[in-house]
């Protein structure tokens, strides 16, 4: 296994406002049991999962000038990801997401904002930073900005990675560029146009793409290398909040990727660090360490 992994993102990077209710009012309302605000984004949270793993990190993003992008990218700092990469933009609003969480099964539903923070230019992705990185990965969301770093980063052999999970406007010129394409259920279905999730992941492994897969909540995920099927049942865990376990699956795979794993053991290792993540309330409050994720693994 590989020790030396840098794991680079680029993407949306938020705050997010959670709170725990007993059911999600629709045109009524009902008290809160729990709450937390804490920071948030499919790829920037996949990052934190990478180095809360003992990964080296790095993100790349924009945020407004208020008291909500301080607190992004001093959260990112505390957990040890390299934020100079973050934009700070004059009199901009930071991009934030809203979510309320079923206190019985831990579903959630999320609304979200880009805020007005301008996007990413391309000259503001640092090449060293995508040249020394064991793999990019990527959300969608700063498209211009992802194309640039995703293409230079497979000119350098660098891989790239997407959390399929958002239809938006670059979203096909960034399939493109991705080596590992992992998408949820919702999108892959969308997008592909197959029901059936064997299709849809076998249809999602295009071109020059080395693995896709489909995540699937509760029934685990679905992998194709381009040859063989794989599938991951989840790990049974109490569930506190599912929030943020999809991005801390792409996490804990691109890190074991990164050590050398084959795709069924990044399957796995993926697995287990989500569940472990949704035994606690918020997206990143129970992303474990390594130690914490292997001795889960072992008694399993």
């Amino acid at each position: 296994m590989k020790d030396n992994v840098f794991i680079t993102g680029v993407g949306f990077c938020g705050m997010d406002y959670l709170c725990k209710v007993p059911h999600v009012p629709m045109d009524d309302k009902v008290q809160i049991i729990e709450s937390l605000v804490q920071g948030g984004g499919p790829s920037v949270t996949a990052v934190v999962a990478a180095a809360r793993l003992g990964a080296k990190t790095a993100f790349f993003g924009a945020v407004g000038d208020d008291e909500r992008g301080a607190q992004i990218i001093s959260g990112l700092a505390s957990e040890g990801v390299d934020t100079r990469g973050v934009k700070i933009r004059r009199r901009a609003e930071s991009p934030a997401g809203f979510c309320w969480i079923e206190q019985r099964s831990g579903k959630r539903s999320i609304a979200w904002t880009h805020g007005s923070a301008r996007p990413l230019s391309p000259r503001e992705v640092d090449r060293d930073v995508i040249r020394k990185s064991s793999v990019l990965h990527m959300d969608g969301h700063q498209g211009k900005a992802a194309i640039a770093a995703a293409t230079f980063a497979r000119m350098q052999g660098v891989a790239v990675s997407i959390d399929a999970g958002t239809v938006v406007p670059e979203m096909e010129a960034l399939l493109g560029l991705s080596d590992i394409v992992i998408a949820s259920e919702k999108f892959a279905a969308r997008y592909t146009g197959e029901a059936d999730v064997t299709a849809a992941v076998k249809k999602l492994f295009a071109g020059s793409r080395r693995f896709s897969a489909v995540t699937l909540g509760k029934a685990g995920s679905v992998g194709f290398d381009g040859k063989r099927l794989l599938k991951c049942p989840a790990f049974k865990v109490d569930v506190a909040d599912t929030t943020g376990a999809g991005d801390v699956y792409h996490g804990a795979f691109i890190f074991d990727y990164a050590r050398g794993s084959t795709w069924a053991e990044c399957m796995r290792f993926a697995a287990a660090v989500a569940a472990l993540t949704c035994t606690m309330f918020g997206g990143r409050t129970g992303i474990p360490d390594l130690k914490t994720a292997e001795r889960f693994m072992r008694h399993q």
